[in-house]
């Protein structure tokens, strides 16, 4: 008959006999089905085919590795124009500034023969007035309504009816000289202030020069330098 001891359990009871080795034999089934499962399992993974090497975009797309398209937002007003500064004195070097006068060469106003030259300090007699005057310019002949031109490039000074040498024109040119043009018709080409050049068509010659109508029609040109009148064909060059 088999001992049965005070207090044993039934599980000691079944380790202590047979059951002991039905015990054994169900530890040893369950640790074999475990280590199966997992062997089976690395044998499907190793089945698996490697990845694409040669085709990244393949993979990337397999494990969706993708990247979200974000675009970057400017805001208007984080965007500044850039500043270029402005020297103060800027906007006075842009204002127009009177042209000088310009350099050129001379001329004869006309072409004729001279019928009275300049005097300089002489005094010759007037056939107008008839009296012993300085005369100043000198005197070229010319048919009425002959085109005058200016002798130099310059700026026309002044325009005048004179009592005594009619319609006259005052050239202003380089070097401080000055050029005049006397008996001319009253209708003439240039305005006060504009700018000629040498050739250009200033008037014609006209008849009321009261100080000289007893001479036959011509053009009275005289020249100052600095202010005093000089011979004009000093300057023609």
């Amino acid at each position: 008959m088999k001992k049965v001891h005070i207090g044993e359990t039934k599980s000691q009871r079944i380790f202590s006999g047979k059951g002991f080795y039905v015990a054994l034999a169900l530890s040893l089934l369950a640790v074999g089905g475990a280590a199966w499962l997992g062997v089976n399992s690395a044998m499907d993974s190793l089945e698996s085919p490697p990845p694409d090497l040669s085709n990244p975009t393949k993979i990337v797309e397999d494990t969706e590795w993708s990247l979200p398209e974000t675009k970057a937002e400017v805001k208007t007003e984080d965007v500044k124009a850039p500043v270029t500064s402005v020297p103060e004195n800027k906007a006075d070097e842009n204002q127009t500034k009177p042209n000088p006068p310009v350099v050129q060469g001379t001329m004869l106003p006309i072409d004729g023969k001279v019928l009275n030259p300049y005097s300089g300090d002489k005094v010759v007699k007037s056939k107008t007035l008839n009296e012993w005057v300085m005369h100043t310019g000198m005197d070229i002949s010319a048919a009425l309504s002959t085109p005058v031109k200016s002798m130099s490039g310059g700026t026309v000074k002044q325009i005048d009816n004179d009592d005594l040498w009619g319609t006259t024109i005052t050239i202003e040119h380089a070097n401080g000289i000055e050029s005049y043009y006397a008996n001319l018709k009253s209708a003439v080409n240039v305005k006060t202030g504009q700018s000629v050049n040498m050739g250009d068509v200033i008037g014609t010659i006209g008849e009321n020069c009261d100080a000289e109508r007893n001479e036959e029609a011509h053009l009275h040109f005289g020249v100052k330098k600095d202010g005093e009148w000089v011979d004009p064909l000093s300057v023609i060059k």
